[in-house]
């Protein structure tokens, strides 16, 4: 009798534990019977039909998404304590120059901006003077004049003033897309001009020259594709004031019809262009940094000083170029943590050693006035700063704290007599410092007070041991005090991506998780630059598997060494990053409790047929479908396409801009309509959709604020982080 009550009481355990888990009822999307067929395989696509935006199903679809992403919100029962406190750490927030603080005016631009709120539009007026002037900022662009017509409304991206003729363009997105419109104005008076600059991109260049710009535009998109076709027929003209766009003088034309590749060029002076772009040579493409002499009533003649196959694995960045028309050239040539070499712009190919390669990584290289150059190293968390004379001999070396990062160390006025830098931290805002180019002594120049102690915190950087056995640096912020009893709230950053590697910085969220006990962790995964130009290949193309093994193997380690456990931990990543945790919770499902993924490429069979997918750089990183082997490889990590049935998968949050014209949002799409068909119902995958936004920040303040707090509130919900 014992053993048969013992035997109900199990049972009956077991189905309160299951009928205790929630369930989700998912809106039902359609299915096609769609194939694609790669090198002979079909693949089945039976969401395809999501890739057209005006598909009525996709409106309906969407529809009952947000109802469901609504329903969340209401659950978010501790939103305004959430909200409240961030807003403490914005307002708590106070900076000041210190009192011995010397500045340089003669050396500061002539005007001064800032952006102002405009209640009424939900967006940013822009307000300017005279840099310290005793009269009061004027308003110079009134963002009602663009958002009053009840269309698509603008946002302020950059303005590009020209201070010897008192003149500013203006650079506006529409919705969040990284298509721009340029618009005039005068300084002096406030009026502005009626010329427009249409079609042209986040990734245009714009440069003054008297009274007018050098600029690069795209063809005009077919309309109804505006976020989805890849950008064609780039192409530099000059635009003189007063005169209607189509007039501009052309220029040059892109060697690529295809818009994979693309050109950027500046003005060297007021005589000279410089332009970084490719050759087409019997099918085979070369890239060129090349100047030409700025003549606009004559032919636009190319003189090359370096030029090297595409193929080549080395990377030729120009840093700066001198009076003596001297070009020093950061380069990953036979030197995988970089050097810096010069050339001078009237030879071709003729390459000297000027800074040689240390066994630290090239992070940047800069002017220090009119003698020194600046390169900024990093090894082993730590950064340090190394001082050259114009011969390239070694005159001082500054190592800054492990955790910190130093920013801006640039100076390239000649007669500056010192160079302001930032060095930022995780859980602390970026301190300024000044430094004299005499003697090269150093102060802080600010006083910054947060409404927290920040010496409460520390970043460790730690190694963990990969798949491969290769070790991988991350860094792990915390508080001091922090017991390693495996229970403790993390978030794991990751991106991996574009030799591009996630370095401190602060935000106020991130200090908000902290300040309640919770673990930040960022590993510099390969794929990332952290340890030079070989650890960025060694998870590019068809290595991209490692990085997702490097981030894998992060989650391990932070259970393994106690900070964590698989039901305290998040995966967070965007862009690239939104991928990369996508495809580590699909591949490794029982690893973390939830996911954010924002703005991510998931069908990655599909990518280079959309936007910026088929640029170079990014076929590059991913490889193409076109090729058999990266084809196969795609696809075996293709989050889209590694969903299996009735997967416990962790709790899903999607983000995307309804306007990102470089992930389009048919990825999020596609994806959370796999997940929501197959993996188990007792898993929530949701998606948030962010309003007139684009690959990045909306254009309302209020839609920012309001994707910022959701996302913080599921992370903190997820995790069981108590904030009130």
């Amino acid at each position: 009798m014992l053993r048969y009550t013992l035997f109900l009481a199990f049972y009956f355990f077991i189905y309160i534990s299951v009928i205790a888990q929630k369930t989700y009822d998912y809106p039902n999307a359609p299915k096609s019977d769609h194939v694609d067929v790669y090198h002979g395989e079909e693949i089945a696509d039976p969401y395809q039909w999501m890739e057209n935006p005006d598909d009525p199903r996709l409106v309906e679809w969407l529809k009952e998404q947000n109802k469901l992403s609504e329903k969340q919100k209401r659950k978010q029962t501790h939103y305004w304590h959430l909200e409240e406190q961030v807003g403490k750490l914005y307002w708590g927030q106070k900076t000041e120059f210190t009192e011995d603080y010397e500045e340089e005016p003669e050396l500061h631009s002539k005007y001064t901006f800032r952006y102002d709120f405009n209640r009424k539009y939900d967006a940013a007026d822009v307000l300017y003077k005279i840099r310290d002037s005793r009269h009061n900022y004027k308003k110079l662009v009134d963002i009602s004049d663009f958002n009053n017509n009840g269309e698509t409304p603008h946002k302020v991206t950059s303005i590009i003033s020209s201070e010897d003729h008192d003149l500013a363009l203006v650079l506006l997105s529409k919705g969040g897309s990284d298509w721009r419109e340029g618009y005039f104005y005068n300084l002096a008076t406030g009026e502005k001009y009626p010329d427009t600059l249409k079609n042209v991109r986040n990734g245009s260049h714009f440069a003054w020259h008297k009274r007018g710009v050098f600029y690069d535009r795209y063809d005009q998109p077919k309309e109804g594709r505006e976020l989805l076709d890849v950008p064609v027929g780039q192409a530099l003209y000059y635009h003189e004031l007063g005169t209607n766009q189509s007039q501009d003088k052309f220029i040059y034309q892109n060697s690529d019809a295809s818009g994979a590749r693309s050109f950027s060029y500046y003005l060297l002076d007021d005589e000279h262009i410089v332009l970084n772009h490719y050759y087409n040579i019997r099918g085979e493409f070369y890239s060129a940094l090349s100047t030409a002499k700025i003549n606009l009533n004559s032919s636009f003649l190319l003189k090359n000083f370096l030029l090297f196959p595409e193929d080549s694995e080395s990377f030729f960045k120009v840093e700066a170029i001198d009076e003596s028309d001297t070009t020093y050239i950061r380069t990953n040539l036979d030197a995988a943590n970089g050097k810096i070499m010069k050339t001078s712009i009237h030879s071709r190919n003729q390459l000297k050693s000027f800074i040689p390669e240390y066994d630290m990584d090239l992070r940047t290289m800069n002017p220090l006035g009119k003698n020194h150059v600046g390169a900024v190293y990093r090894k082993d968390g730590i950064y340090s700063a190394l001082i050259f004379d114009k011969q390239g001999e070694l005159i001082k070396r500054i190592n800054f704290p492990e955790g910190k990062k130093v920013n801006y160390f640039s100076q390239w006025n000649k007669d500056a007599q010192y160079v302001q830098f930032s060095v930022s931290s995780f859980y602390h805002p970026a301190i300024w410092y000044q430094m004299s180019l005499e003697d090269f002594s150093m102060k802080p120049i600010v006083k910054i007070q947060v409404p927290f102690d920040a010496d409460d915190f520390e970043t460790r950087y730690v190694k963990f041991k990969s798949k491969d056995g290769t070790e991988v640096p991350m860094y792990i912020t915390c508080k001091k005090d922090l017991k390693l009893n495996g229970n403790n709230p993390t978030i794991l950053y990751g991106y991996g991506g574009y030799g591009n590697t996630i370095e401190p910085h602060y935000r106020k969220t991130m200090a908000l998780w902290l300040l309640h006990g919770g673990v930040y962790a960022v590993p510099n995964i390969r794929g990332g630059g952290a340890e030079g130009a070989d650890w960025g290949l060694a998870g590019r193309n068809l290595n991209k598997q490692t990085a997702i093994d490097d981030f894998i193997a992060a989650a391990e380690y932070l259970i393994g060494e106690k900070y964590t456990n698989r039901g305290s931990i998040a995966a967070k990543g965007s862009s690239h990053g939104g991928m990369l945790v996508a495809a580590a919770a699909i591949q490794k499902p029982n690893l973390f409790k939830a996911v954010v993924a924002e703005a991510g490429p998931y069908d990655m069979l599909r990518k280079e047929y959309f936007t910026s997918g088929g640029k170079q750089i990014n076929l590059k990183e991913y490889g193409s479908v076109e090729n058999e082997k990266e084809y196969q490889n795609l696809k075996s990590y293709s989050p889209l396409h590694n969903i299996k049935e009735e997967e416990y998968y962790p709790n899903f949050l999607l983000v995307t801009g309804e306007n990102d014209d470089r992930v389009p949002p048919l990825h999020s799409f596609k994806f959370l309509a796999a997940l929501q068909e197959k993996g188990s119902s007792n898993s929530l995958y949701q998606l948030y959709t962010v309003r007139g936004a684009g690959h990045g920040a909306a254009i309302s303040i209020k839609e920012n604020i309001d994707k910022m707090m959701f996302v913080e509130h599921f992370l903190f919900d997820q995790l069981g982080l108590r904030f009130w």
